[in-house]
């Protein structure tokens, strides 16, 4: 600590006469800066932020396969393409690689696939899984990719995606221009039942790049009477960073590690349980609800919620307006290829070319490695590594589980997944509530987080309130609550996380200083 600012905390604590001083310790913030580069891949001579591919097997030894490569090369170029709504619109052949477009800013100017939905939240894969390489959380992109002058990144909901290509969307006052990218849930339908699914932020209207649909004239929802209401519930982007090494764990090993801890939690009153599939019973990992069984489901539903675009796991578009899809754009949109010529990039005998985009992203996002935490963590964070685990951070984000150990990729199978989380749902309370209920996730349940990451993104919590760690664990804290009728709230129970906050609190600012670092350290 600087000395003037150890002055300043010292003065400032004898003046509120504290023995805790809350001004003592800080987030030191999202470690490497806030670029979202991460920069080492040229790919068919484009320089790329690529996602990290998955390191070699420290148990057995064993790498990434040839084929397994190409297909994680092919998956950034396709989760990388920005969308046209027209299905014969793109600027260049669907699935090409466009010579200069991906900059180390990311964002292009021309459209190199086609599919994107009369109502989206994005435009491409990345623009919302961009920090700190292609493939995290949330990130900024500069907001201006067709001037020789960019402007500063900034939050590409803000700017750059409702009005790309001269779409008339108006933009709402919770995507603010150096906040976090959101998603839009509403809790209620008007007749007081629950809703929680999402609603597209953007529609196509004034679409310039695309002639087949000159009579759009979709309107947006009416975010601001929902917001005034109290109607809605937000999500940031998780990344997508190691989720293949989080699919490979076995139920079997997320209820042994769970029962490991059991003595330790019911003494600090945590509780948890996992969210499950309706139809096998099995655990559900992927969401901030853990509401997603798999990467492979994962990828479908993006494509389709996010970005409009249909395909074989989510066939049916959520916008079937016809003068807003065009009368040539086949339903569903990105499915298997058959060409019988690999003229559009889409021949059935090209081994890379036969998977449509939403399939090629699963593979991406199954050879992507886990993110890596820094290489030489200080003393403060090393010590603070004792401390989470001391207090009982550790007892719901568990530091380390283990893939299954045979495996169809010898890459996955056996090796140890560092990922800081229980996979399970816990009860959170009022303070964090969202009123989404999503299979066994209640309205105030959520997944435990993963941590491995949590050093380089910026915005935390499921809606992003806060870019402050230290907020963030505080946000932790909620005592139990009566209903609130008026906007169909139940009673919550108290958050399970109050034992572990309370040891927080009273741990010394040094101390509380040592666990920020070692998140940071993540």
């Amino acid at each position: 600590m600087k000395r003037s600012l150890l002055l300043n905390v010292v003065a400032g604590c004898a003046l509120l006469l504290s023995a805790n001083c809350i001004f003592a310790q800080k987030d030191p913030g999202v470690r490497g800066g806030l670029a979202n580069t991460g920069g080492g891949l040229e790919y068919r001579g484009i320089p790329i932020p690529h996602p990290p591919v998955i390191s070699p097997n420290p148990t057995t030894g064993a790498t990434i396969n040839d084929n397994e490569l190409a297909s994680f090369e092919e998956g950034i170029l396709r989760a990388g393409q920005l969308e046209s709504t027209c299905d014969k619109c793109a600027d260049v052949t669907d699935g090409s690689p466009v010579p200069g477009e991906l900059d180390p800013l990311f964002p292009q100017r021309l459209t190199n696939s086609n599919g994107l939905g009369a109502r989206h939240n994005s435009d491409q894969c990345f623009s919302c899984h961009g920090q700190p390489v292609l493939g995290g959380s949330g990130g900024f992109l500069v907001p201006n990719p067709l001037d020789s002058v960019s402007r500063p990144p900034e939050n590409p909901q803000f700017r750059l995606i409702p009005h790309r290509f001269g779409r008339q969307n108006v933009v709402p006052d919770f995507e603010k221009q150096l906040g976090p990218i959101r998603e839009v849930r509403f809790k209620f339908n008007p007749d007081g039942t629950r809703d929680g699914g999402v609603h597209q932020l953007w529609t196509v209207r004034g679409s310039t790049n695309d002639p087949t649909i000159p009579n759009c004239a979709l309107t947006q929802p009416d975010f601001e009477s929902e917001e005034k209401a109290g109607n809605l519930a937000f999500r940031i982007p998780l990344q997508m960073l190691g989720l293949g090494l989080i699919e490979s764990v076995q139920d079997r090993e997320i209820l042994a590690q769970h029962e490991a801890t059991a003595a330790r939690r019911a003494r600090l009153g945590i509780s948890g349980h996992p969210n499950r599939s309706g139809n096998d019973g099995t655990i559900t990992r992927f969401g901030w609800k853990a509401q997603n069984k798999s990467i492979t489901i994962f990828a479908g539903e993006a494509y389709n919620v996010e970005m409009g675009i249909t395909n074989e796991a989510f066939p049916t578009a959520t916008e079937e307006d016809p003068n807003c899809q065009g009368p040539e754009k086949p339903e569903p949109n990105d499915v298997v290829r058959t060409a019988d010529n690999d003229n559009g990039n889409q021949w059935f005998d090209n081994p890379l070319h036969i998977m449509p985009d939403w399939q090629q992203f699963q593979i991406l996002m199954r050879f992507t490695d886990g993110p890596a935490p820094a290489d030489h963590p200080s003393a403060s964070a090393q010590k603070g590594r004792e401390l989470f685990d001391h207090i009982g951070c550790a007892l719901c984000h568990t530091p380390q589980m283990q893939t299954a150990p045979v495996m169809n990729s010898p890459v996955l199978q056996d090796r140890p997944v560092k990922l800081f989380s229980d996979v399970m749902l816990h009860h959170m309370g009022v303070q964090l509530a969202d009123n989404i209920v999503q299979g066994q996730a209640g309205p105030d349940e959520f997944r435990t987080t993963p941590l491995w990451g949590v050093g380089q993104r910026i915005f935390f919590l499921h809606d992003g309130r806060t870019a402050d760690l230290l907020e963030a664990i505080r946000a932790h804290e909620s005592p139990a609550s009566a209903p609130d009728p008026a906007h169909h709230a139940p009673a919550y129970p108290a958050s399970e996380a109050n034992g572990v906050v309370h040891k927080f609190n009273a741990l010394s600012p040094t101390e509380q200083q040592a666990i920020l670092d070692f998140l940071r350290s993540l």
